[in-house]
């Protein structure tokens, strides 16, 4: 704990040495004898004079030598000093005394361990010798040795050991070696004294520390600091002591204040994030911490607390990077290994996080840590072994909370509802009030269709958030199935009024811990800690990219571009790089772009900023985007480039060629989620399904917690036909993402095309609910409550009104809007819409039959005879006549021509 062995030398200790020395200068010449008198006056360069003027004549004089090493230690001369002791050791290599001094000047010059031998070779020839024994003391004292320590004391006369400094020296010793009653006395009466010295109460404070009884050693260090209040030494181990105490505000403050006297003390640095982590401040301990790994890489210890700091604010990959360069340093740790797992688990790279957890459990087979973290990594690689792990942690520690929530998490999502609920109920038991808890057994006992248990919990659950919006989608679903419909139209009020969009509209990569805060809240406080961070830590560019990628993510599109800007002098072509692929990503190519070319002329043999500039000129200037393709070296073809090249021949109208890249593409597997997608389009479009599904599984094996391709897959399933395994696949995306309203509302339209309206009409108001405002949502919303609900015609022209106001020119939103007005015998409206959804597509014949039957209600018999004539016109030439106006293939992201 000590931050400094020098302060606890005694002034007792110091004396002797002094007397030492005055006896042997005692009866020599009259020149030695003033350079003496110099010396002890404190005019050491006076002193030094004299003596040259002496070893001139006497160079083997022993007691000038000493002397004049002793002159030179105390003006810091040690280099010089050394021959002196040097000769002093030969002319007298078997005198304990020179031995002394010759050790003291070791000491002095910072070369502990030749100090110490020769303090040894000291008491050897002299076990009494007082000075050697207390400065063997306190080495040893400093080093924890406490039995070393007290063997030196015992050696001492009865009034060196009754000497102050002896006496803590001894307290410390007692400490050390688990005495701490018998310290506890010492130091008592020690500190008793009215004229206790602050270099007395400082070693007292130091002998409490050692016994953790850190109240009194906190008191002690206060005492010592009112006399010198910025001492950084009793400042540093003033903190220390308040932080075991545990108060840790105490802790900061003098902290910081010991900081402020010496800004680069790594020890400092680091004790001061403890207090920081210790007041729930972790964005504060991360600061000094990358600080203090800057200032010192190869400290361990910052660099495994950085890690773990990194971890609890969710910064993955940062915490698994920060494991790996300590883990260099440490690699016998095995729980920081299977830390590491875990962050690449949390960071989407299972397989990278199975290499660490499966190799932790092997050499570790009792810990059930190691097992629950392995199921974290292997649930989305295989979810069998996921369970079996979970079962290995809880037989091992059978109230493992974490990992019975886990195991209900994972039933619930693969359909097994029933087994979810024991492991649910244990975990509430112990936390009654955790909503995530309550909403998930409501789920789970709606799943076994239990309604009235579920809508239990779930009433509960929404009372313990205010309407969250998980909570809200279950609690409705409970009431429907219970027939309490007016109350289901309140919940879903509700659910229309919560704000559920903006933190999930691309989640964070990997894991957030099942018993920590809501998705909602985990977003808002991950998008808080990057704002303090890049703002406590101006000058380093990464963290304002990465604030500039989430202010994307949360659709603050200008505000993200802002913090973009101001990276743009940047000098690093990969910093730039990587800007231009986030900015890619968002579609902002323009500015992608500013970022993209420099970092090329930089760089030329950056290929994934090639291929992300290619895209960005792709969307700018079409068919050019291909000669910047065709940079790439032949080397850096793998399948991103193949799969990009594709999609600019497939919008060249080049079918057969994109065809062959595509193919090529598959084989060299693709890295990035979205070229995945735009093949996946590219199949669909081609009417290529059983391609597009092997091409979205193969995806989902690289990518498996990337919920658009998981979604590209269910969609796939939904055309060719597999709707049942579609529906199995969205229903699991409803239990991982249960806010995210692109699952209900593609579930919905797959039910409604099957023309199951009663169970497609809910999804499809819930997806609304979570934010899908979008033409194809209100337009199935309208079709399903003109089946379902034939006479609210009100509810569905609000629905399909929505739709054109999203949609103005497409023919099918008209003509069910014109159908509807016409069931509602507004029939001016009916006449409007259905002309214009014939005038989009002449050959639309339902439109046409509406539009006869809207004049024929009217009285324009002229008319509707005429469009009679149309359809018949229409059906001679067979015409298609008909079809889905969103059809589910569009939920994949095709490639669309340069904007």
């Amino acid at each position: 704990m000590a931050k400094s062995a020098a302060r606890s030398i005694t002034s007792a200790s110091k004396l002797i040495v002094a007397l030492v020395w005055i006896g042997i200068l005692a009866g020599q010449e009259a020149l030695l004898d003033e350079a003496a008198a110099a010396f002890e006056q404190g005019q050491a360069a006076e002193a030094g004079q004299k003596l040259d003027l002496f070893l001139k004549d006497h160079p083997a004089d022993l007691r000038a030598l000493i002397l004049k090493g002793a002159v030179l230690d105390s003006l810091q001369h040690y280099a010089e000093a050394e021959s002196y002791y040097q000769r002093a050791q030969k002319l007298a290599p078997g005198s304990a005394q020179v031995l002394n001094n010759a050790a003291n000047h070791y000491l002095a010059s910072g070369d502990r361990r030749r100090a110490r031998e020769l303090f040894l070779k000291a008491v050897a020839i002299d076990p009494r010798h007082v000075n050697a024994n207390l400065q063997l003391a306190q080495m040893s004292v400093d080093d924890k040795h406490g039995a070393e320590a007290l063997t030196h004391l015992d050696r001492l006369g009865d009034s060196a050991n009754s000497a102050g400094g002896a006496l803590l020296l001894r307290a410390r010793a007692l400490a050390l070696t688990g005495q701490c009653a018998d310290a506890g006395n010492l130091l008592g009466k020690l500190e008793a004294q009215t004229d206790a010295s602050p270099s007395l109460l400082f070693s007292s404070g130091m002998a409490f520390a050692e016994c953790k009884q850190y109240d009194h050693a906190e008191a002690s260090f206060s005492r010592a600091l009112d006399a010198d209040p910025r001492d950084f030494d009793i400042l540093y181990n003033l903190g220390l002591a308040a932080l075991g105490a545990g108060h840790a505000e105490r802790a900061t403050t003098v902290l910081e204040i010991a900081l402020q006297e010496h800004p680069e003390d790594i020890a400092c640095l680091y004790e001061l994030s403890q207090a920081f982590l210790k007041q729930r401040r972790p964005l504060d301990a991360a600061r000094l911490l990358a600080k203090a790994q800057k200032l010192a890489p190869e400290r361990a210890d910052v660099l495994l607390l950085l890690a773990q700091v990194s971890f609890q604010l969710e910064f993955y990959e940062d915490a698994a990077a920060a494991y790996t360069r300590y883990l260099k340093r440490k690699p016998d740790d095995d729980a920081a290994r299977r830390e590491r797992g875990m962050a690449l688990a949390c960071a989407n790279q299972p397989a990278s996080a199975l290499a660490d957890l499966e190799w932790y459990v092997r050499k570790h087979p009792r810990d059930a840590m190691g097992f629950y973290e392995l199921a974290v990594a292997q649930q989305f690689m295989d979810r069998g072994k996921a369970f079996g792990a979970l079962d290995r942690a809880l037989a091992l520690d059978p109230v493992m909370i974490q990992a019975h929530y886990t195991r209900a998490v994972l039933n619930i999502e693969d359909e097994k509802p029933a087994a979810a609920i024991d492991d649910l109920r244990l975990v509430l038991e112990r936390d009654p009030s955790n909503y995530r808890v309550l909403i998930h057994l409501g789920q789970a006992y709606l799943g076994a269709d239990r309604a009235a248990d579920a809508a239990e919990v779930l009433k509960r659950a929404v009372e313990l958030t205010s309407g969250q919006p998980a909570a809200l989608i279950q609690y409705r679903k409970a009431l429907e199935k219970l027939g309490r419909k007016d109350e289901a139209a309140a919940v879903l009020a509700n659910l229309k009024q919560a704000d559920s969009t903006a933190q999930f509209r691309k989640p964070q990569a990997g894991l957030i811990d099942y018993l920590s805060l809501s998705p909602a809240e985990q977003r808002a406080r991950y998008l808080a800690n990057l704002r303090k961070y890049s703002e406590s830590n101006p000058d380093d560019p990464r963290w304002k990219m990465r604030l500039g990628r989430e202010l994307l993510a949360d659709g603050k599109i200008a505000e993200a571009k802002d913090v973009f800007r101001t990276l743009l002098p940047a000098d690093d072509p990969e910093l730039r790089a990587t800007c231009g692929r986030i900015l890619l990503e968002s579609e902002q190519y323009d500015l992608a772009r500013q970022f993209l070319e420099p970092a090329l002329a930089r760089n030329p043999s950056l290929i994934s900023a090639r291929l992300d500039l290619a895209t960005v000129l792709f969307h700018l200037q079409g068919a050019a985007a291909l000669g910047e393709l065709d940079k790439t070296p032949a080397s850096g073809r793998q399948g991103d480039y193949y799969l990009l090249r594709a999609q600019i021949l497939d919008a060249q109208g080049k079918m057969q060629e994109a065809a062959e890249a595509l193919n090529q593409g598959i084989r060299t597997a693709p890295t990035r989620p979205a070229l995945y997608l735009q093949a996946s389009g590219f199949l669909l479009k081609h009417k290529l399904y059983e391609k597009a599904l092997a091409l979205l599984e193969q995806a989902s094996r690289l990518l498996p917690d990337d919920r658009d391709l998981l979604l590209a897959q269910a969609v796939t399933l939904a055309v060719t036909p597999r709707d049942d395994d579609a529906q199995k696949l969205l229903a699991k995306m409803q239990a991982r993402w249960p806010e995210w309203d692109r699952p209900y509302l593609l579930n919905g339209m797959i039910l409604e095309i099957q023309l199951k309206s009663a169970e497609a009409l809910p999804l499809l108001e819930t997806a609304i609910a979570l934010g899908a405002n979008t033409p194809e949502a209100y337009y199935y919303q309208a079709l399903a409550i003109t089946h379902e609900r034939p006479n609210d015609l009100e509810s569905a022209n609000q629905a399909i009104w929505r739709a054109v106001a999203l949609t103005p020119n497409d023919p099918y939103i008209s003509l069910l809007a014109g159908k509807i007005s016409l069931a509602r015998k507004d029939y001016a409206a009916a006449v409007g819409q259905l002309a214009q959804a014939t005038r989009l597509l002449p050959t639309l014949i339902p439109a046409h039959y509406a539009l006869r039957d809207a004049y024929k209600a009217i009285g324009d018999d002229q008319k509707s005879a005429a469009e009679l004539e149309t359809i018949q016109h229409i059906a001679d030439e067979n015409a298609a006549s008909d079809k889905s106006p969103f059809p589910v293939e569009d939920f994949i992201f095709s490639v669309r021509p340069p904007s």
